[in-house]
């Protein structure tokens, strides 16, 4: 260990390198997020964004917007210059697991425990469509690194590919669609060119080839 970075009272719920700063985002229980320079490791800002669990974090270098996903439902962005606050997002019913930005930059998704995934303008930040995703919590949202798709992992078990522009199911991947799928809450997803990396509550690491 080079160092610990000593800050939160409670447990870290996520982290986000901000590349072009060179900063370190760290999102806590206590309901802050934290900024570290990387080359020091010294603690620059505390972000108080919320009276609750801050769960997750996604960062648009395009818009230079910081998004956080709260156990209070909500998602509350700010400015990625000087982490000040921008507007908060009302719309899902539970606490919201994941969230990532386009690759442009033109929209937000969110996915939360209230199974539902959002599309959110990043223009005004308003609600572009509500999309039914899983059975239960989606628990990761992860952008093809080069074709317009996005997949879903969710705690129902199962795989969801979405097309990133009209935002239709293209492939659901589940046991109960025969395939040799999870047994347990799918948590994170990884791509590797047109190879999808599921891990998995069941202790599982599984790769899949996606044939769009």
């Amino acid at each position: 260990v080079i160092q610990p970075l000593k800050h939160h009272t409670k447990p870290i719920f996520d982290i986000k390198q901000v590349v072009d700063k060179n900063e370190l985002l760290v999102a806590s229980e206590d309901g802050s997020v934290s900024v570290w320079n990387l080359n020091t490791l010294e603690l620059l800002h505390t972000i108080q964004v919320s009276h609750d669990t801050v769960r997750s974090i996604a960062v648009s270098t395009h818009k230079k917007h910081v998004a956080f996903g709260c156990r209070d439902n909500s998602i509350r962005i700010y400015d990625l210059e000087d982490y000040g606050y921008l507007t908060t997002l009302h719309g899902h019913t539970m606490s919201v697991f994941s969230l990532e930005y386009s690759p442009k930059g033109d929209y937000l998704i969110s996915g939360a425990r209230d199974a539902q995934v959002k599309i959110w303008d990043t223009l005004e930040y308003t609600l572009l469509q509500n999309i039914p995703a899983h059975l239960f919590a989606v628990n990761h949202i992860a952008f093809h690194p080069s074709l317009p798709y996005f997949a879903t992992a969710s705690m129902d078990k199962s795989i969801k590919i979405w097309d990133a522009h009209n935002f239709k199911l293209r492939k659901a991947i589940s046991r109960e669609k025969g395939y040799a799928c999870h047994a347990l809450s799918i948590n994170k997803l990884v791509w590797n060119g047109d190879q999808l990396i599921s891990v998995s509550d069941d202790k599982r690491v599984m790769i899949w080839n996606i044939s769009f």
